[in-house]
């Protein structure tokens, strides 16, 4: 019998030894784990930290900007323009169509209709060799004569007057004639809608001051992304909105080859006539055409 509560000690003894030595193995392990993680931690901390972007360039846009309408794109024809306007006055009708019946004033809605999709493709102006009357306006320095531009326009629903530019029947500039006002989307002065403008675009702009020896005949306030290059003219009390083709202004000089003629210039063929005779080299004049009351010079002797 005491035997076997002898045996029965041993074993149990046995057991606790083998459970403390396995606890005594397993504590090393997780005090290493712990401290490997603590380690990692600490080279987590201690790693530098990113750089944080270096903040745009004033009046660099982060993001593209896209013409509107959508499908409005650089390089269009005038005819692809007008087409495009075209769905955008059938979808502008269409409210206007469901009102009304068949009759008269369905007939109005054609006429209207019709008469506007017709204004892009008759308001357009060539800039060919004789003046316009748009060099009477404030689009003047917007386009130059005898170099394959054009320009036409139209006004929108919102009431904003837009010109497009063409160089060779492809598109490269849009103007937009804003009225500031109070309560208006840009508000009432200039100074008002660079704010609105700054917080839309998410960065100051440009400032190009008035210059009217280099033709820019308002102050302008500019910003770009990637292939647009966007201009604020201070006309108050309208803005204009400009969104240019950077591709084409980079090389607008070289596009622009031939240039205007002075207007007040005379005509080569009246300046030829008119020119005054180059004086003549000292010479003795003819024996009768000599005063007798003065002497006669000596002819200069050769040195």
């Amino acid at each position: 019998m005491k035997l076997r509560v002898f045996a029965t000690l041993a074993t149990a003894g046995v057991l606790a030894a083998a459970f403390a030595a396995g606890q005594a193995s397993a504590a090393p392990s997780v005090i290493l784990a712990q401290a490997g993680n603590a380690e990692k931690k600490k080279a987590s901390e201690a790693k530098p930290k990113e750089k944080a972007k270096r903040p745009a360039a004033v009046g660099e846009l982060g993001k593209k900007v896209a013409l509107s309408p959508r499908g409005l794109k650089w390089g269009m024809s005038l005819l692809g323009v007008a087409k495009l306007y075209d769905k955008e006055f059938d979808d502008e009708f269409a409210p206007l169509y469901k009102k009304v019946e068949p009759g008269t004033r369905m007939q109005a809605l054609d006429a209207e209709l019709t008469e506007k999709k017709a204004l892009i493709r008759r308001n357009k102006v060539e800039f060919g060799k004789l003046p316009t009357g748009v060099d009477q306006g404030p689009l003047k320095g917007e386009y130059s004569y005898n170099n394959g531009e054009s320009m036409t326009r139209l006004t929108l629903r919102s009431g904003t007057l837009r010109h497009f530019f063409f160089f060779n029947d492809k598109l490269w500039k849009v103007y937009d004639d804003h009225k500031l006002r109070k309560g208006g989307t840009l508000g009432e002065k200039y100074e008002e809608a660079m704010q609105i403008l700054t917080k839309k675009f998410g960065s100051p702009p440009k400032v190009i001051e008035q210059d009217f020896e280099k033709g820019r005949n308002y102050a302008e306030a500019h910003w770009q992304d990637g292939g647009t290059l966007i201009r604020a003219v201070n006309r108050e009390p309208v803005l204009g909105m400009v969104y240019v083709d950077r591709s084409v202004q980079e090389k607008l000089a070289t596009l622009r080859k031939n240039k205007p003629e002075d207007p007040h210039a005379i005509d080569r063929d009246v300046a030829n006539v008119t020119r005054k005779p180059e004086p003549e080299a000292d010479k003795p004049k003819p024996e009768a055409e000599r005063d007798p009351k003065k002497p006669e010079k000596a002819p200069k002797k050769s040195k």
